[in-house]
């Protein structure tokens, strides 16, 4: 199975060092990262009780996503040097974002155009008798005020 590093968030390599012949105080351990361009070597501590810490910092800044190599475990001992562990690793983000762009919409130009009636100015117009009935004939809707 590949070890897996985060590139967006603090690593934490731990392990169980059993040591013979050896003071386990004494003992240092680190973590190295090969990859194609560059390696990398980050110390860690062994306590009493064999636990080993290494911590590998966010990796963005150094090796970008999808990034594989090989990681190992270094551990020296009375100056005896040990290689108890390795590994192929990936870089990989906690964190992912996707983005779906929606196709644009033209903008629709509407126009509402409302006109205003006119008022008429009021008219007084005289008419004989005889006018006013033929043009009462001719309008039927017109009433006599």
């Amino acid at each position: 199975m590949k070890y897996k590093l985060y590139s967006d968030k603090t690593n934490k390599f731990s392990c169980n060092v059993e040591l013979k012949g050896a003071d386990i105080k004494k003992s240092k351990a680190r973590v190295v990262i090969e990859s194609e361009e560059f390696n990398y070597i980050f110390n860690g501590t062994i306590d009493s009780k064999g636990k080993c810490e290494i911590i590998i910092p966010k990796t963005k800044s150094f090796l970008s996503e999808n990034t594989r190599g090989k990681i190992k475990l270094e551990v020296i001992a009375d100056d005896v040097f040990f290689e108890p562990w390795s590994s192929d690793f990936f870089i990989k983000n906690t964190k992912d974002v996707k983005v779906a762009v929606n196709e644009q919409e033209e903008p629709k130009t509407e126009v509402k155009v409302i006109v205003q009636e006119q008022k008429e100015e009021e008219q007084e117009i005289f008419y004989s008798k005889d006018e006013l009935a033929i043009i009462l004939k001719e309008n039927s809707n017109l009433t006599i005020c």
